[in-house]
């Protein structure tokens, strides 16, 4: 016979309730960064598929659960749901690479169209991996995450968002950019090139927040994060951002609570965090909610204490 999983203990870092009795429960992840305030995630969890499928292994009197096979679904296949929980996965990763990059700067990368021709998104990463081994073969201490975006009035031209952190001279930049474009085009060039010769450029972003500060950071990561559009994720069916290597997300500390309901879980979670405003009864912060089965809160230290841990 197939074995359920045993009750566990009392531990908040172990399920407060038996799935079997609670197939539905909530926990709240706290992520730290290691230059910007934490973030907190109240999040639900459903047991129902797997209650399920543990008990039709019972039934078939199974050892153990059979792992669900299938063949892999073509980008046009899959359905609206599953396009909608990439995307919203997409956008939470970025969102918490750009929070632990920490950037400084905020700029688009363009190239201009020659006629007929558009680079597509595998033009796109070989050119921008190109750029950046000349940005570091130069000496230029270069961290970065990039989206790429569709351009509103002609969906055929694609253009690049990046979150930079680091001292930024654009014109070197702007060189190195030119040298890439040209390279991929099969044409040699060793300078920046000016006006009508320009094949690029490379614009800055202003952000309307103190340089430097965690909600500049803050702005940029949503910024960017609004960019993982739907049609990127259901077309290509792979990663429409770039993070540069060395951007390490520290583990993610997970609290199971004994609320069963999401309204109680939030107000549990921002007890336990010290992010409950008792005189208001409501949370200290503003919590996002992107759907039914989640609420998020991005901590201000001018706001509230951050985590008591």
């Amino acid at each position: 016979m197939a074995e359920y999983p045993s009750s566990h203990s009392s531990s908040p870092l172990e399920f407060r309730h038996s799935w079997l009795d609670e197939p539905v429960q909530y926990r709240v992840k706290v992520r730290q960064f290691s230059q910007t305030p934490a973030e907190f995630t109240v999040q639900r969890i459903s047991f129902e598929d797997d209650l399920a499928a543990y008990r039709r292994a019972a039934d078939l009197g199974l050892s153990s659960v059979p792992r669900a096979r299938g063949k892999r679904l073509e980008p046009g296949e899959r359905s609206a749901e599953s396009v909608e929980r990439s995307q919203r996965r997409a956008k939470s990763t970025l969102r918490l690479l750009v929070n632990e990059l920490a950037p400084n700067h905020f700029c688009t990368f363009t190239i201009r169209e020659a006629g007929p021709e558009y680079f597509d998104s595998e033009d796109w990463s070989a050119i921008w991996s190109h750029f950046v081994r000349l940005v570091r073969h130069a000496g230029i201490d270069f961290e970065y995450v990039a989206v790429l975006e569709r351009h509103p009035s002609n969906p055929k031209h694609l253009h690049l968002h990046v979150a930079i952190r680091g001292h930024v001279h654009y014109n070197y930049l702007r060189r190195f950019w030119h040298i890439a474009i040209c390279a991929h085009r099969g044409v040699r060039v060793t300078k920046m090139l000016r006006g009508s010769d320009s094949p690029g450029n490379i614009q800055d972003q202003p952000i309307k927040a103190p340089r430097g500060s965690f909600k500049q950071v803050r702005k940029i990561a949503r910024y960017l994060a609004k960019y993982i559009t739907k049609d990127l994720i259901s077309e290509f069916n792979k990663k429409r951002y770039w993070p540069s290597r060395g951007i390490d997300l520290a583990k993610a500390q997970v609290f199971w609570l004994d609320s069963l309901s999401m309204s109680e879980a939030v107000r549990e979670a921002c007890m336990l965090l010290g992010q409950w405003d008792d005189q208001a009864e409501a949370p200290a912060q503003r919590m996002f909610i992107p759907c039914d089965r989640v609420a998020w809160c991005a901590i201000d230290p001018d706001r509230s204490p951050p985590p008591p841990f």
